[in-house]
């Protein structure tokens, strides 16, 4: 009988696979749900404050909004903030420490040869626990995105679907993020055989995503340009604006600091640019843009988690033990 006839079905390679991480599963599992019942509760209390000052029905382009907006922080706002920082940098962790010791540990441990010598082969087996595992993170990233987008959404208010906060924690995004922190630690566990740093690398990797992805996010489609006549933000569509360059009378672009030189203070700059010839050019993104620019960002980001797990399954493969 052949050997390939003695290997076990793939169902039996990703059952196995979840049964030698089940307590890696189940860890992260409870992490995440003693984290979204906080949330839950939280998120109950700033929602509830948003609506008792009148923050939730109130038009955000009025300066009587903005009041109510002010109150609702200075009363509900503790932590908020601090909170959502925490989000960005680390939204992507927990790939980081189910990813970190699914191939370093069993080096640690000795146990390499016995766990991928059981008839189905190293590579059968590395490839069984890296489905298994980013399935299972991507369900859990999804469904905590889900709950972030509705905790954040009284910052979302303030600061628009745009805001990195706000955009890096939305369910096709954060998919992405953890996913590549998933990847980047399997292949340092690989590569370097050690739990803790394979779980380090996994974090970094969290932390730095977000600033790289904000780097290229404006450049995912073409921005657009409108000529505005009014020195206020314009708030009421939640556009990203990208810059603002500001135009003559006779149409001739002029340094910003130029403008800001003949203007003086705020309401003579208003002034100019309402009655005074002048105009403001708005370079943006629409609001509209805000889910293509999600899957744009979770597509490219998904490409670079798959990668690095085939990087690690190569190495596996090829590397002599």
């Amino acid at each position: 009988m052949s050997s390939l006839s003695l290997a076990p079905p793939r169902s039996a390679v990703l059952r196995a696979a979840g049964l030698r991480h089940r307590p890696a599963l189940l860890t992260l599992l409870t992490v995440m749900a003693a984290i979204s019942l906080g949330l839950l509760v939280h998120g109950w209390y700033l929602h509830d404050g948003l609506a008792r000052t009148g923050a939730a029905s109130c038009d955000p382009s009025t300066d009587a909004c903005m009041a109510m907006y002010k109150q609702f922080l200075r009363e509900y706002g503790d932590g908020l903030l601090a909170l959502d920082s925490v989000f960005y940098v680390l939204g992507g962790a927990f790939g980081a420490f189910l990813g970190g010791p699914l191939l370093a540990r069993e080096f640690e441990h000795g146990t390499v040869r016995f766990a991928w010598t059981q008839g189905a082969g190293r590579t059968r087996w590395t490839v069984g626990g890296l489905v298994m595992g980013g399935a299972v993170l991507a369900v859990v990233a999804a469904l905590f995105g889900l709950l972030l987008r509705w905790w954040s959404g009284p910052l979302t208010l303030r600061v628009g679907g745009f805001s990195p906060e706000v955009f890096v924690q939305t369910p096709p995004v954060l998919v992405g993020r953890v996913l590549v922190a998933f990847g980047v630690a399997v292949l340092a566990g690989a590569v370097l055989r050690r739990t803790v740093v394979a779980v380090g690398a996994g974090l970094l990797a969290s932390v730095a995503l977000p600033f790289l992805a904000h780097s290229v996010r404006a450049h995912y489609l073409p921005p657009l340009e409108d000529a505005v006549h009014s020195m206020k933000p314009m708030a009421l569509d939640d556009r990203w604006v990208l810059n603002v360059w500001f135009s003559d009378p006779a149409g001739k672009r002029i340094p910003t600091g130029a403008f800001y030189d003949i203007g003086g203070d705020f309401a003579h700059l208003q002034e100019l640019v309402r009655d005074g010839g002048y105009t403001a050019h708005e370079v943006y993104q629409p609001a509209s843009r805000f889910w293509p620019f999600q899957f744009i960002e979770f597509g490219w980001t998904l490409l670079l988690a798959v990668a690095l797990c085939a990087a690690a399954v190569w190495w596996v493969r090829r590397r002599a033990f």
